[in-house]
């Protein structure tokens, strides 16, 4: 993604995009109907600064010395190291390569065998890397500031935890991409703690070839949709910060699903308005357009503690996928409803299981998902 208003308009396609001048939470972009009905564009992470509420703005600003991006709560320095800090604390990341190229979306570091090129998050940043499989693998040292509680980790992120249940950091792949920028294999993350305040991080991937691998470094921020994803080849294993998912069957994960529910407290504007309807739209990363359903869940399901040992009994199908302009579009407003309580817990599965469908979860501030609200 490289502006919040080129995905509305994508979303939008030939309707009129009216933006009100509105802020009703960090969320969302309103827009006036014709109809004087309103839509609503509620993006998964913030999409305004914490401080100024301004949408923020996926660009660099470059001097000489320095390249500076603000994200919603956290600011990027680039200065030969890149520097991610926020109220709570700084994490630096060392690079062994010089800066090449700059534009206002894109930094581009390169040495004589490697490219790293950096692009802003909504509240940190995407790295692309490239992959000798056969010589060296990627690696980055985080340096914190400060001590923090404990890290949360597994194959595919890693997060310094500031509380419990709350990440300061959080590094997650994204996967293996072609000269297109479509994912097509997963990657993997190792880290190593070398100190309190250092951590080596290792990516790797089963393509035994030359490759680039993407992942993307944010700071925490409350998350619209509290999700994970579980599998079947690692039936143990809970995802709670992950930013991807290969929905459907790889032979990396088995089979995978993808809990999720809706935070509506987030976004409290809605719980008084009569709802019209109300669309889930999720990126596609991969190459393959594959069928997704959502069905409910017969309980709860627990965002930190869910895998696919203790999977939950799913009930009907309650919405079909249909894909356009680079998303894969659901019918909500029956799950939904009114907003005026905590909203039921949904899965998304695969129709098909041979080709996987890779879509973001609603931890990922390189792809967000969106739900739009269209409301009186």
């Amino acid at each position: 993604m490289t502006s919040v208003f080129k995905e509305i308009e994508k979303l939008r396609e030939d309707r009129i995009l009216n933006i009100i001048n509105a802020f009703p939470n960090r969320y969302t972009v309103l827009c006036q109907e014709p109809d004087k009905t309103k839509t609503a564009y509620c993006f998964s992470v913030p999409i305004r600064n914490v401080k100024t509420n301004n949408i923020v703005d996926l660009c660099f600003s470059h001097n000489k010395q320095t390249s500076k991006f603000v994200g919603s709560d956290a600011t990027l320095i680039i200065d030969g190291k890149a520097s991610l800090f926020n109220q709570h604390g700084k994490c630096d990341i060392i690079f062994q390569n010089s800066t090449s190229k700059k534009t206002k979306n894109m930094i581009c570091l390169r040495d004589d065998n490697h490219c790293t090129e950096i692009y802003p998050t909504l509240n940190g940043m995407l790295l692309i890397m490239d992959n000798d499989w056969y010589e060296d693998q990627p690696q980055l040292t985080l340096y914190l500031d400060r001590a923090f509680q404990s890290i949360r980790a597994n194959d595919k992120y890693f997060s310094v935890m500031r509380e419990k249940f709350v990440p300061f950091v959080t590094a997650s792949c994204i996967g293996v991409i072609n000269s297109g920028g479509e994912v097509i294999a997963p990657c993997k993350i190792n880290y190593q703690k070398l100190n309190d305040l250092e951590y080596l991080l290792t990516f790797s991937t089963l393509q035994k070839t030359k490759n680039r691998i993407a992942i993307e470094i944010n700071m925490q921020e409350t998350k619209l949709f509290q999700d994970t994803t579980v599998e079947s080849k690692h039936p143990k294993m809970n995802n709670a910060f992950g930013g991807i998912s290969f929905l459907g069957e790889s032979k990396e994960f088995g089979e995978q699903w993808l809990y999720s529910r809706l935070q509506i407290l987030n976004i409290p504007q809605f719980q008084s308005k009569k709802i019209l309807e109300a669309v889930l739209h999720i990126p596609k990363l991969g190459r393959y357009t594959a069928p997704l359903t959502i069905y409910g869940l017969r309980t709860r399901f627990c965002s930190f503690g869910s895998n696919w040992n203790n999977k939950i009994a799913i009930t009907t199908p309650i919405s079909q996928s249909f894909f356009s302009n680079g998303y894969y579009h659901f019918n909500m407003t029956d799950i939904l409803g009114n907003f005026t309580q905590e909203s039921e817990n949904f899965i998304i599965k695969a129709n098909q299981t041979n080709k996987p469908a890779i879509i973001p979860t609603g931890d990922s501030f390189y792809a967000p998902q969106i739900l739009e609200v269209h409301y009186q």
